[in-house]
Formats: C-alpha cells, structure tokens, sequence
C-alpha cells in the first residue's frame, strides 16, 4: 500500500508540469493597418483591440478572449480567418460578435468550418497546426467596413515569466493540487521508513 502511494506520488509529480506546459497561449493586437483590403475610417480613428487564444492540453478546445473599443459601429461580425500576414483568408471559426466587447468563448472541433479544398485547413487538427504556426488571424467587421475594421495576427506568446504564471493559475491549479499532495505523500511515507529502519 505503502509502495504504491510512493508510485503514485512521483507519477504526480512527473505529470504535473508536463500538463502545464502543454497548454499552449497566444495572442493578437488588433489594428486597422493589418485589414486586407484595407479598412475606409474617420479623420481621428482610433479603433483597436487585443486578443487571446489557448488551446488546452488535451486539444479539445480553445479558449478565445476577444476585446476591442472605438470602432465605427458596432460589430457585424467577429471571426478566426486563415491567411498568412498580409493577406486575407476564409473564415474556419465564427465568434459570437452579438454581445460587442468582449467576446469570449469555447471553441471546438463542432465549430470548425473548413473552406474550400486548397485554400486553408480541412480538419480540426489542421486548424491547430494553422494557429501554431502563426497562419490565422483575428478580426472584427462592422457595417461600414464588411471585410473587416481591425485585425490582428494570431502568435504565439512569448515564453516569460507572466505568461507562464497566468497559465499556471487558470489552467493548471488542479494539477498543481495533485503535485502538492502527492508530494506530501510520499514525504510521510519516506519519514516512515526512515524512522521504522531507525
């Protein structure tokens, strides 16, 4: 019995930061100067926005937070596109624009829409690859620029510390629970041990 909590205790520990290093953040800074075609603004525009996206560990699902202000309107539309920088794509995942700023929410391989055969991902798992490799692109629509107002490329967060510690503490707590447990486990156990042989 003993034996076996010892077991599950290194198993804990092991898994532990794997699962959190596995879920993946990203981010994007929405400009007009990114829209393709570019957008028609008002003397003065100052519309923009910010983005993030993560796909958790399992793959399953991506999370997507999406804030924007000082648009010309209000928001006719809200997608994930495929395109690389500089050009403009089709859309694989629709954003629920309904609510105005901010859009959040869970998407799945159920919202997955591939286009046409050669222009973008035709599977989920495409999907994700097209995101890890910088290949999509958020952007809001409005009805004074149907092709979209402001974008932002979707990248990678850079591997620092904050971004680190913010996936640790919304992704991970549960595991680190498990971690902090098993640990204490297997010290009481190895304390045991120590004092039986003493």
């Amino acid at each position: 019995m003993r034996r076996a909590a010892v077991l599950l205790a290194i198993a804990a520990l092991i898994a532990a930061p794997a699962a959190v290093l596995a879920v993946e953040p990203f981010v994007a800074n929405l400009t007009p100067d990114q829209e393709v075609p570019a957008p028609t603004l008002p003397s003065g525009y100052e519309g923009s926005g910010s983005g993030s996206v993560v796909i958790s560990d399992d793959e399953t699902e991506i999370t997507v937070e999406v804030t924007f202000d000082g648009l010309t309107g209000a928001p006719s539309g809200s997608h994930i596109h495929y395109a690389a920088e500089g050009a403009a794509g089709p859309i694989i995942f629709p954003l629920d624009h309904t609510g105005g700023s901010p859009i959040n929410q869970t998407l799945t391989e159920a919202d997955f829409t591939a286009p046409d055969p050669g222009q973008g991902p035709q599977t989920y798992a495409e999907a994700l690859a097209a995101i890890r490799d910088g290949m999509t692109y958020i952007n809001v629509h409005t009805e004074a620029n149907p092709p979209g107002e402001i974008r932002g490329q979707i990248m990678e967060l850079p591997d620092t510390a904050t971004g680190d510690e913010a996936v640790v503490g919304t992704a991970a707590t549960p595991l680190l629970l498990l971690a902090v447990v098993g640990l204490a486990v297997f010290l009481v156990t190895l304390r045991r041990f120590g004092l039986r042989r003493a």
